[in-house]
């Protein structure tokens, strides 16, 4: 519920904070005394179109906060969640420069418009002579009778979805996974094509590194041979480094006995000489060994090619060459297969999406049978609002297309005067009888509605008499389940009031400011005795006044006693 409302600097609010309650919160004032710049100042925070208009002559920027009891709000706490906003409270604020600068947060953080208007839909609906409700938009029609239907066709409608969604999933598989038939055979032309061109080249992961390495020998085969025999000569000629070694291995061990450290150096030239032996020996095996086939260069050459080429077109290593050849192998293998595939999935849609006919006309019989009572119920709250003539109807039209909520178009339509044919909704009624056909909706939906703060500007407009006190009765109504703000003209409806706020211009000879004040019980009398007599001092409106609100207590405690 809404908790507290400031505003700055909106049209002749230049400061108001107000604190809200649970159930009827009224607002009363003089024409002109800026009850209306209320309604707008919520507006502007629940993310509704705004105009530099409002912000007060002279002041740079207008702005408005609000803050909200969540408590048990799970959606509203789900949606804070996805936003990756806090969701322990809510304060909402908007500011509105007269530069055209927009800024919205939730709970400090910047957000678009939309967020906050996506997350402010689920906790407060204003109604108003100039509003365009959510009954207004024909789209919203279905959701408000599956809402009066309650649990009776909710388990309808979530079958109904599910076989939807498998529908959905089945085509979209066959769109993914198929083309014409022309289009098949030209992808498994191309398939086969490169499947054949990798197999043929009997890749694998070392050849090519082995490859090029051999012909790095190859390229080099004169530099290589001729190290080879230096190297060996150096080592193991007649004047090489194993005759030398020989020689002073020799003479080492004649005074290796003389002392320790000539011992020692016997033996390391000992290991010096049989090491650079065995090089010896290496050396001239590598010598004897090297040849090479003249022409092999050139079949290196050609293979390290088709290695190169077929990195250009698959992949830039020789895994990812091999990769790719496994997955063409495999989009072959379902091409090839594709036409019965195919055909099963064609199969499957078939039952699916008879299935899915045959429950949608289910939820379709539920609904016409929850439109008639909602028919007769809405008729009856017209009717004690005074509009007994009125024909109101639920129309359910076939959709020719399948859909997540099934197969109906709803629409509601009504002809609020005699002689006149049924109409769309928002196109028959005047602004005073749209007011009392929200308030007829919402008194039915009083239980089904999740919303949990309405908002009434001034829905008693044209009204009067015994209908004002049936139009305040069904405002408490709705009042135990939900919180009302109502905007009001008429003391029959501000005597109910669990909370009345006066509104009131105030004028200095140079500047015009609105203000506003909590009434207490005594000033309640007084209030509304001014609203019926337009007496400041009547003492006959005074009695009447306060018979109005001790009717109006009693008629409240029954209600909650009754509940």
């Amino acid at each position: 519920m809404l908790k507290r409302l400031s505003i700055k600097n909106v049209a002749l609010i230049e400061r108001l904070d107000m604190d809200f309650d649970n159930g009827l919160n009224v607002l009363t004032g003089e024409t002109g005394a800026g009850k209306s710049i209320i309604i707008d100042a919520v507006n502007l925070a629940l993310g509704e179109r705004a105009s530099r208009e409002l912000i007060t002559t002279g002041a740079e920027k207008a702005s408005v906060e609000a803050e909200f009891d969540i408590e048990g709000e799970e959606a509203v706490k789900s949606m804070l969640r996805q936003n990756e906003l806090e969701d322990d409270g809510l304060i909402i604020s908007r500011e509105l420069s007269a530069s055209g600068k927009n800024v919205c947060r939730i709970n400090g953080t910047l957000v678009n418009l939309a967020t906050l208007k996506q997350i402010t839909d689920l906790l407060v609906d204003v109604h108003g002579q100039h509003e365009h409700q959510s009954l207004l938009m024909q789209s919203r029609h279905i959701r408000f009778l599956d809402s009066f239907a309650g649990e009776r066709d909710r388990a309808q409608r979530e079958k109904v979805a599910g076989l939807y969604s498998e529908c959905k999933a089945i085509q979209s598989e066959l769109l993914g996974g198929f083309g014409s038939e022309d289009e098949r055979a030209r992808e498994a032309d191309i398939l086969r094509y490169q499947i054949n061109e990798i197999e043929n080249a009997r890749l694998t992961a070392d050849e090519e590194q082995k490859l090029t390495e051999e012909r790095a020998v190859l390229i080099n085969a004169e530099r290589i041979m001729t190290s080879l025999q230096k190297s060996s000569e150096a080592v193991s000629g007649d004047e090489g480094a194993v005759g030398l070694l020989s020689q002073a291995v020799s003479a080492m061990k004649d005074i290796s006995g003389i002392s320790t450290e000539y011992g020692e150096l016997s033996r390391r030239l000992s290991e010096a000489y049989y090491t650079i032996e065995d090089i010896g020996y290496t050396l001239r095996d590598m010598r004897d060994s090297f040849d090479f086939e003249p022409g092999r260069i050139d079949q290196i050459e050609q293979r390290l090619e088709i290695y190169s080429n077929l990195k250009k077109k698959y992949g830039s290593e020789v895994e990812d060459v091999i990769a790719f050849g496994e997955r063409a192998s495999e989009r072959l293998g379902q091409l090839e297969g594709a036409q019965e595939k195919r055909e099963k999935l064609q199969k499957q849609l078939a039952d699916k999406e008879k299935l899915y006919r045959a429950e949608a006309a289910a939820l379709t019989d539920i609904r016409r049978t929850e439109a008639e009572r909602l028919q007769r119920e809405l008729l009856s709250h017209l009717k004690d609002l005074g509009m007994e003539k009125a024909r109101f109807e639920v129309r359910i039209d076939p959709l020719t297309e399948p859909g997540q909520n099934g197969m109906d178009r709803v629409e509601f339509m009504l002809s609020a005067n005699p002689g006149e044919s049924l109409k769309p909704l928002e196109k028959v009624a005047s602004g005073g009888e749209m007011s009392r056909i929200m308030l007829a909706f919402k008194a039915i939906a009083a239980n089904a509605d999740a919303i949990p703060t309405l908002i009434f500007d001034e829905i008693d407009t044209g009204i009067s008499g015994h209908i004002a006190a049936v139009v305040g009765e069904k405002m408490v109504s709705i009042a135990d389940n939900h919180q009302v703000l109502c905007v009001t003209h008429l003391p029959q409806i501000a005597a109910l009031a669990d909370v009345h706020f006066m509104v009131q211009k105030q004028d200095d000879g140079q500047t015009t400011r609105t203000s506003l004040k909590r009434l207490e019980m005594e000033e309640r009398y007084e209030y509304i005795a001014r609203m019926m007599s337009g007496m400041e001092d009547s003492k006959l409106a005074y009695e009447h006044a306060r018979e109005l609100i001790t009717h109006s207590e009693e008629i409240k405690q029954k209600r909650r006693k009754n509940k």
